[in-house]
């Protein structure tokens, strides 16, 4: 249950703690106290999306912190999951800080977390019903799923999903195939062209437009090559004039061994020198070398082929992809495409095979849910016919529809199987069932939330479960038996319930009333929990306004002590 609820700065709510107890918590209080802003906070740290103007002007932060004790097997299994630490014996707590440029921060056992991280975990946590909620419950897409909750089909569901999941990709496969298939021989000779063509080219090397670019390159300077390196050759090897430097070095090395025997330094002079004719005679050769373009006779023809070739390249390149190993990537793809071209037919009458053998097996799982269903829903409408006869409309007529979907005498599957599934209701009596989203109004359609709450909170993962303003629509005695079926609903479960009903108050196990006062020139809320005599007092401010008579005051008794006789207190 929700044990503890701290807020601070958010809106008129300062410095606000509230520590609930088991049972049906009542909030009362004034128009404008405050009461919605409980709820926004506990909206807070269930990762609901809120604006930034929820801080309080002049705070640099709102801040709210939720603590919660015995928070069952689920919470534990998904912070598990999640990688958060907790403690069974400790209480488990979540909180929320939203900054006033908008930042958010949420932490759950002191460690931080996602929205969506605090929403999985909210959602086993609390569960607010409010207009928003009234909304969904009006929504058919959403009754098919409220029927599946109360039922517990989820083993089946899951079952049926796997299955269904499998024909979905089975039979976007098959169209895939038969809109390819579809476009027929044209497709054929247009992939049999790019391939031939791309084949023609023989690309066996992703590099080669690398190495024809630096062929090019070459052979574009070959006459500058040849000439120049030629001369470097002559000048340091061998030329018709017989004059080169090696030739020098040889004549010095020549002159310095007939001095040798005079001169013993000259030893070292012949060994450098004859190690500078060594290095001349091999740069003279290899800038020989350069001038032989290897396996080229004509550079100036091989040069004209290349430009061909590269031209080639840059066509296919700007047909099939942005270098060479595109090129070829292409022509695989369409070779794969022209495969399945051409084993088309035969692929899709496997698939179909497939696809057949899957759709019984998901019709037969679809049929199973369609009868667990049909018990569930008849149940489920006689409990909830039972709940709305104890809320003062004994003559309306509650009835879940649930039918097999059908078009052109062809069932159909969904994700959720073959049902369609809709909330059926007459207010009065001789009219005949309709939808309830055409005719139900505000105050039938909290009871009949109501009702279906009651029916459910046996089922509901969240510990908690919060009802703000239930009783908008209705008075008198039926707010008093909205207020014994929340009251029934919270010996299964913590409720807490904003309220302007002095019936439902009367029935609190714990009243908690919001009041707010001006300090310091600023409006701040503040919650009490009410004593018997203050409750007493609530109540018949509640019953008769802003002055409170000892008539009113005679009635609050009377109505507290007859809430007590009811509950068998």
């Amino acid at each position: 249950m929700l044990y503890s609820l701290h807020i601070e700065n958010v809106a008129v709510a300062k410095n606000v703690t509230i520590e609930f107890e088991n049972g049906f918590n009542i909030l009362t209080g004034e128009t404008g106290a405050g009461k919605s802003i409980i709820i926004d906070s506990i909206g807070m740290i269930l990762g609901a999306k809120l604006s930034r103007e929820i801080v309080r002007q002049g705070a640099e932060k709102a801040t709210v912190i939720a603590l919660f004790s015995n928070v069952g097997k689920q919470v534990y299994d998904l912070c598990d999951e999640l990688g958060i630490e907790y403690d069974e014996d400790d209480l488990f707590s979540v909180s929320r800080t939203i900054t006033h440029d908008g930042k958010s921060i949420a932490r759950i056992n002191s460690r931080t977390v996602t929205l969506a991280q605090l929403r999985a975990i909210g959602a086993y946590l609390v569960n607010i019903h409010g207009q928003n909620e009234n909304h969904t419950f009006m929504n058919k897409a959403n009754h098919i799923l409220l029927l599946d909750e109360y039922i517990e089909c989820e083993n089946e569901l899951l079952e049926y999903s796997k299955i269904y999941s499998k024909l979905t990709e089975l039979k976007n496969e098959i169209t895939a195939l038969r809109e390819l298939r579809s476009q027929g021989d044209m497709m054929i000779d247009i992939l049999n062209f790019q391939i031939n063509e791309i084949e023609s080219a023989k690309l066996n090397d992703v590099n080669e437009e690398e190495k024809l670019n630096e062929l090019r390159t070459r052979l574009r300077g070959a006459e500058k090559i040849i000439k120049q390196s030629n001369n470097v050759y002559k000048a340091l090897l061998r030329n018709d004039s017989g004059i080169s430097a090696v030739y020098l070095i040889e004549k010095a090395i020549e002159s310095l061994s007939k001095l040798s025997d005079v001169e013993p330094e000259t030893a070292e002079m012949i060994e450098k020198l004859t190690s500078y004719k060594y290095e001349i005679t091999d740069i003279a050769e290899r800038a020989l070398e350069l001038s032989s373009f290897e396996g080229i006779d004509d550079p100036e023809a091989q040069l004209q082929l290349i430009e061909a070739r590269l031209l080639l390249i840059q066509r296919l390149k700007k047909k099939y992809g942005f270098d060479i190993a595109e090129i070829i990537k292409f022509k695989q793809e369409a070779q794969e495409k022209l495969k399945s071209f051409e084993l088309g037919e035969e692929k899709i009458e496997e698939l179909s095979n497939e696809y057949k053998k899957l759709y019984q097996i998901a019709l037969d799982l679809a049929n199973k849910l369609h009868e667990i269903r049909i018990i569930g829903a008849e149940k489920l409408s006689q409990i909830i016919m039972d709940a709305l006869e104890f809320l003062d409309m004994p003559k309306v007529i509650f009835e879940i529809s649930v039918a097999k979907n059908e078009k052109n005498g062809k069932l159909t599957l969904s994700q959720y199987g073959i049902d369609d599934v809709e909330f059926m209701i007459a207010t009065n009596v001789g009219e005949e069932l309709s939808p309830m989203n055409k005719i139900a109004s505000g105050g039938e359609l909290s009871r009949i939330m109501l009702a279906m709450k009651s029916a459910m909170s046996d089922k509901n993962g969240a510990s908690t479960v919060i009802f703000d303003e239930i009783d908008t629509g209705v008075s008198g005695s039926t707010s008093q038996k909205i207020g014994i079926k929340l009251h029934d609903i919270s010996t299964l479960t913590q409720v807490i319930c904003v309220t302007h009903s002095a019936q439902i108050a009367s029935l609190a196990d714990n009243h908690f009333f919001i009041k707010k006062l001006e300090v310091e020139k600023r409006a701040e809320a503040h919650v009490y929990r009410l004593d018997d005599e203050q409750r007493v007092l609530e109540i018949a401010r509640i019953i008769g306004g802003i002055n409170v008579t000892e008539k009113q005051l005679a009635a609050a008794r009377e109505l507290i002590s007859q809430s007590a006789k009811l509950l068998n207190k």
